[in-house]
């Protein structure tokens, strides 16, 4: 198992800081007082999840919670496929626990992407 919660200085932290754009921390900016690489990991989970156009009825399905272990092997595998260049990859069921863990975050950034899109259809207009 990768263990994420036990590696505090590990090359998933180390990658997840790097990969993580700017504009995702300007976003949660105001929620967190420190970028910790599991925080950002979870918006990073987020921030896909919104972009694959995830339908935000999968955060209300009735599924239980995932358990530590669970979450660390679903992370894991997500931080493989996106090191081995499937940047697009999400795994509804981990998003949508991060979701419901993180329902702030994931209102920020939803306002966050309808901010942008009405900035894009200003410089653009049809």
């Amino acid at each position: 198992m990768f263990d994420i919660a036990g590696q505090p200085q590990s090359a998933w932290q180390s990658y997840v800081s790097e990969y993580v754009p700017q504009s995702l921390r300007e976003a949660v900016a105001h929620l967190a007082d420190e970028f910790t690489a599991a925080y950002l990991l979870d918006c990073l989970i987020l921030e896909k999840g919104l972009r694959s156009r995830l339908l935000s009825n999968s955060t209300r399905q009735p599924n239980t919670p995932l358990t530590t272990d669970e979450r660390s092997d679903r992370f894991a595998m997500l931080l493989r496929l996106w090191a081995e260049g499937c940047h697009t990859v999400v795994d509804e069921r981990l998003f949508a626990d991060t979701a419901r863990r993180r329902p702030e975050e994931l209102d920020a950034l939803r306002e966050y992407f309808r901010q942008n899109a009405l900035r894009s259809r200003k410089k653009f207009p049809s």
